[in-house]
């Protein structure tokens, strides 16, 4: 089965669902104030590395507080959740500036499930709720060892600037133009 980029939301809400390229079925939907312990499960399975990557620090675990900030428009936060059948297997979190026209974006994906195409997939929907709600621009912080992370964005179409050489930090930073975001490479293609 190839790829199915996932169906382009009609606002920054709703689920949608798609096919990665490594033949996940993912559904992807808003996270809510009832969706805390899903996160808290999700997050506690993540490697100390994927929680360094992510946080950019010494993070291990995140208090009720920081879940809670996490889907809360008050604390200038979106986070959606990938799903594969009923498992949170993903989630991406968009923190927006003030005027609500940029954000930053982050994602972490369990890993027993990288390697599948759900950072691609999840990071596309994300793009394309933004670009619906109006967002003109999507970044995003990365440490200079997660080349992974560094690598898919720069395939999506995102240009990195050097923001600290000590350590080694980069500004990931994409235009959005409204569209339902890039369409995967073309050896993302199943045979």
């Amino acid at each position: 089965m190839s790829h199915q980029p996932p169906e382009a939301p009609s606002e920054a809400g709703g689920t949608t669902e798609a096919v990665t390229r490594g033949d996940v079925r993912l559904q992807i939907r808003p996270a809510s104030l009832d969706d805390l312990d899903l996160l808290a499960d999700l997050y506690s399975h993540l490697t100390d590395q994927d929680m360094r990557f992510r946080f950019k620090g010494a993070v291990t675990q995140l208090s009720a507080d920081d879940l809670s900030d996490l889907v809360r428009r008050e604390a200038g936060m979106t986070s959606y959740i990938a799903f594969s059948g009923a498992r949170a297997i993903a989630c991406a979190t968009l923190m927006h500036d003030p005027g609500r026209k940029s954000a930053e974006v982050v994602l972490c994906v369990l890993p027993d499930w990288k390697g599948r195409g759900v950072s691609w997939t999840l990071l596309q929907d994300v793009m394309a709720r933004a670009a619906a709600a109006g967002l003109k621009r999507i970044s995003s912080t990365e440490l200079g060892e997660d080349r992974e992370a560094i690598n898919l964005q720069r395939e999506m179409g995102f240009v990195a600037r050097l923001q600290s050489a000590d350590p080694v930090k980069l500004s990931m930073v994409k235009t959005l133009n409204g569209s339902e975001g890039p369409s995967p490479p073309a050896n993302w293609q199943q045979e």
